[in-house]
């Protein structure tokens, strides 16, 4: 799928932070793995799906993306990602982990999604 390495833009209920961004988009696959009829298993759909660390520029602004509600990422180029904080990450460094669903903010098909 596509990455992306650089400055980007949160806005934690509202508040933007500036950022710098380290992200990856894939597909969930599923697959039926048993058919009741006796037929092959199939790919029945796929989930876009992205994941990344975030550096905040001081802890604080760490702690306080960390206990937003609504949380969007922005990159350079405009697009943005609805995204949540996992677990890990080490906020007295200023770094988060996300992970975000749909279409990624920074991929090809992100791009082919807006136009």
């Amino acid at each position: 799928m596509g990455s992306y390495a650089g400055p980007a833009r949160v806005i934690a209920d509202g508040v933007p932070y500036e950022v710098s961004a380290q992200l990856v988009s894939f597909k969930e696959y599923k697959v039926l793995v048993a058919d009741p009829f006796g037929g092959q298993g199939h790919l029945y759909g796929t989930e876009p799906r992205w994941i990344g660390i975030i550096h905040a520029r001081t802890p604080s602004e760490a702690w306080s993306m960390s206990q937003a509600d609504s949380l969007v990422i922005r990159t350079e180029e405009g697009r943005e990602g609805c995204f949540t904080v996992t677990r890990g990450g080490d906020l007295c460094s200023s770094e988060l982990q996300i992970a975000g669903s749909g279409s990624a903010p920074f991929d090809d098909e992100a791009g082919a999604d807006l136009m």
